[in-house]
This record gives C-alpha cells, sequence and structure tokens, in this order.
C-alpha cells in the first residue's frame, strides 16, 4: 500500500473515531416537549435531541420522524429549521425552552416551545402515565366534527398496541396526517406537529356503548371541536374524484399563471398538446400538498411515467406576488422538484376557483387536474391520502398510477 494510500486511510479512520466519539458523547435523548399556544391549552409533543457543535432535533409523530437542520448558534440560543416546511425553533441551549416560528401564514406567528426529560415509565408524549389496562379504541370509526359553523364528517383510523395508539382522520379534503399518543386514565390522547398544524384529539368511550366514542379536537391557539366516532368497518365518504369536476365534458383546460420572474403565462391546449399531465394546485403551508409533492417528485422519476408532464401550481400566502413566488421558489430549492412550479395566486380555494374556473369549484388544497393528450380534463381530484392513512395511501397510488397509464396508452 502507498504512502498517500496510508494517509488517506488514517485520516479516513481518525474522522471515522472523532464521529463516533462525538455521537457518544452528545447522545440523542428522548424529551417530553409542548407548545403553549394559549394560556388554557398546550399541545404535547416527544422530540430527540442531541447537544454539540451540530445539534440535532427531532420531531416525531407516530412514524413520522421530522429532522430540522441546524441554522446556527447565537447567543447561547440555538436556531433550528424544517426540512420543507417554512419555520423555526429557536430555543436556549441550557434551558431548553424557546419559541416555534410559523412563517407559513403571510405574517409570522409566535409560539413558546419548551421540552423537557420525564421520569422513567412516563409517556414521554403526554408527560402521563399510560394505562396498565386500557379501553379498546381500535378500528375504524364514522366520525361527526362539530363546531360554529355545523357539522362535518370524517373517518377516525386507530391501530392500538397494548395502551399506545397511531391513528389518523381521513376527510374529503385531506387527512390529518400522523396521530400519536395512548391511553390515559381511560381516555384516547392524540396529537401531531408538523410545522405547520399542531393537533390534539381527546375522547371516552360511552360507559353504555363501547362502540361509539365522544370528545374533543383542538388545532392551533384557537380552533375547537367536539367530535363523536361510532365504529363501521365500511366507513365511506365521497370519492376524490366526485367532489370537484370541469363544467363541460372534456373541455380543454386554459388558465393563466405567473412563471418565477412573475411574467404572466398561458397554459393552453397548444401547451399542453401531446403528453397526458398531472396538475397539482397546492401550497407551501400545506402538509397533505408536501405529501403529495413527494409522491408526484418520485413518480416523475420512474420510467414508466417519463411522458407525463407534471406541473405544480401555488397558491400561497404573501403579502404581494413577488412574497408568494419567494415562497415557492426556496420550498422548490428544498424539496429537489423533477418539475416546474407557477404561482396561481393568494392561498385560497376562492382565489384557486378564479383561476381554474372551468371547474363547478376548487375545495381543498391540494386538487389534481389529469390532461389527456389534447390537454382536455378527464379527471380531477380533491384532497389527498397520504402515507399516515395506510391502506387508503397504497389504493390511492394504485388507481392513480393506473388512470397514468391508461392516459399514456390512449391515442390522441
Amino acid at each position: 500500500m502507498g504512502k498517500v494510500h496510508i494517509l488517506i486511510l488514517f485520516v479516513f479512520n481518525s474522522w471515522l473515531m472523532s464521529s463516533v466519539n462525538w455521537a457518544q458523547e452528545n447522545p440523542e435523548i428522548r424529551y417530553h416537549a409542548s407548545l403553549e399556544l394559549n394560556d388554557r391549552r398546550a399541545i404535547p409533543l416527544d422530540v430527540s435531541y442531541a447537544a454539540g457543535k451540530q445539534p440535532r432535533l427531532t420531531i416525531y409523530n407516530g412514524e413520522e420522524r421530522i429532522d430540522l437542520r441546524f441554522i446556527a448558534e447565537k447567543n447561547d440560543s440555538i436556531y433550528m429549521e424544517f426540512p420543507e416546511i417554512a419555520g423555526k425553533i429557536v430555543f436556549h441551549k441550557q434551558t431548553l425552552s424557546g419559541r416555534w416560528i410559523n412563517l407559513n401564514k403571510s405574517n409570522a406567528t409566535s409560539y413558546p416551545f419548551l421540552f423537557y426529560s420525564v421520569a422513567e415509565g412516563i409517556d414521554p408524549r403526554f408527560d402521563l402515565p399510560l394505562d396498565l389496562i386500557a379501553p379498546i379504541f381500535e378500528g375504524t370509526f364514522d366520525v361527526i366534527f362539530t363546531d360554529s359553523e355545523g357539522d362535518a364528517k370524517g373517518i377516525g383510523i386507530f391501530k392500538q398496541r397494548g395502551s399506545n395508539i397511531e391513528g389518523t382522520f381521513r376527510t374529503e379534503t385531506g387527512d390529518y396526517r400522523y396521530l400519536a399518543g395512548g391511553v390515559f386514565n381511560g381516555v384516547m390522547k392524540l396529537s401531531c406537529f408538523d410545522g405547520v398544524h399542531a393537533f390534539l384529539f381527546e375522547a371516552a368511550l360511552d360507559a353504555d356503548d363501547s362502540t361509539v366514542m365522544r370528545g374533543d379536537f383542538y388545532s392551533g391557539s384557537k380552533y375547537h371541536a367536539t367530535w363523536t366516532g361510532v365504529l363501521n368497518p365500511n366507513a365511506n365518504q365521497t370519492p376524490p374524484n366526485a367532489i370537484s369536476w370541469p363544467t363541460e365534458s372534456l373541455a380543454a383546460l386554459n388558465i393563466s399563471i405567473k412563471t418565477k420572474r412573475g411574467k404572466q403565462k398561458t397554459l393552453d391546449s397548444d401547451f399542453f398538446h401531446g403528453k397526458p399531465s398531472v396538475i397539482q394546485l397546492m401550497g407551501t403551508w400545506c402538509p397533505n400538498c408536501l405529501d403529495e409533492s413527494k409522491y408526484f417528485i418520485e413518480l416523475s422519476q420512474l420510467t414508466s411515467f417519463k411522458d407525463i408532464r407534471f406541473i405544480g401550481i401555488g397558491f400561497e400566502h404573501g403579502n404581494s406576488d413577488k412574497d408568494r413566488m419567494a415562497r415557492l421558489k426556496k420550498y422548490q430549492k428544498k424539496m429537489g422538484f423533477t418539475y416546474p412550479l407557477y404561482l396561481g395566486g393568494g392561498a385560497s380555494t376562492k382565489e384557486a376557483h378564479a383561476v381554474f374556473n372551468q371547474l363547478n369549484g376548487i375545495f381543498s388544497f391540494p386538487t389534481t387536474i389529469f390532461l389527456d393528450k389534447k390537454g382536455r380534463i378527464v379527471q380531477v381530484n380533491s384532497g389527498f391520502d397520504g402515507p399516515a392513512t395506510g391502506v387508503f395511501y397504497q389504493s390511492m397510488r394504485e388507481e392513480t398510477e393506473r388512470l397514468l397509464l391508461k392516459l399514456l396508452e390512449a391515442n390522441e
């Protein structure tokens, strides 16, 4: 072995040993964390943290792991940012208390954030002892949410192992992503924090009917709803392709959007001609859109779908189109998009419908429009069943890919 190779090997081994020593000296430790969203209620969660020159902070939501990126250390405070969603967490490295800064609205909001160690045998997420013998909450439930504006339907999906529970809620506009928690003193408690949403669900089984649960749902600093779930293995809802549709059969899509440079651009049958297209109405502030974007980026890289044209059209928060476009550009870079993003307008279904006025309406983000090789609308899907929905996510993928192959095989 030559001297150069020996030197390289020595340097590599030294680096490897220093990395191992650093990891041993700065292990990841699981902590209870809390978001103080108002003076009455906090959203509990759990994180892991490793101190050091390159500190690591990870947020857990059941199967989901969100690894924040270290930005800097200033005046004994650690600055971390979310990997895709616009937001930061800043905390003092000694007290482990600081703030979550949400950058997904037109104007940033900030809430107290802290984390601390819990006693052995205590659930780190809720800082409570799990029930030794727990009621059974597992199953699929028809759900009704009730707030000041009325009722809304959903489907609750829960998996239970002992006193630990994970699950989500499906709705016609998307899912509530990864919820995690357990049973504490007979009450199911589930929470989620993804950098945009902070959710807390609580429920107890009816004393006279164990197939019915009732509870409360808290979101962010203000929202509250009550909810009721009734066990129903066959629970279903309106299919995603039966909510929004073109007002004229096989209408050719014709829209006006803005490019990265702020120029108006028309996307019409001439633009779309020759390839099937997938038009994604999305927002950088929308976690369901994030799930869909990851899926479409994956699809666009597969040989089977190389002749599908994917296009994202963002509807963004911001005080100007320049600000909205800046958000899209940053998101595109963070995510590693393989397809173009354009700006549609502000972050509302009303503005989205103004652009896509050939449809009966836009009712959710994301909304996905599938076009044939002539640029004609063949299907519109509202919402998105993300990975947290399990078999529904797999079914959505299979149906989407069957449709795309059908569009590829069809003659113009």
